[in-house]
């Protein structure tokens, strides 16, 4: 499921929720001293704070960015694939893309599978 609504972001609710599930996936990776620092919803805001503990992290232990890569739930196929469609893009980048757009799928999935029960 490709998320291209990136703009749901922008939802006050759904912005609180996206933030405590990067939280939580930094912190069960262990990773509790590179969890972004995301004040507000704007997507650059977001993408820079990422894009810098992903960068931060790579280059002091790259066992631990696969770890996170895992946590998320982002396959090594879905990053060369990404990779191959925007070649003019760094890979820290890229995998920052695709870490907001699988973290809001998560979101939006819990969301909605949490008021189809109710």
């Amino acid at each position: 499921m490709e998320i291209n609504n990136i703009e749901q972001l922008q939802k006050p609710n759904l912005f609180e929720k996206f933030k405590e599930q990067v939280f939580k996936d930094f912190e069960l990776t262990g990773l509790i001293n590179d969890v972004p620092k995301i004040n507000n919803n704007q997507l650059e805001h977001i993408f820079q704070s990422i894009l810098n503990s992903i960068t931060s992290i790579e280059n002091r232990d790259t066992f631990a960015l696969k770890n996170l890569l895992y946590r998320i739930d982002l396959s090594e196929q879905q990053i060369r694939e990404a990779l191959n469609k925007t070649p003019n893009r760094s890979y820290q980048e890229v995998i920052t893309e695709l870490i907001i757009k699988r973290i809001l799928q998560k979101v939006i999935l819990k969301q909605n599978y949490s008021s189809s029960c109710q």
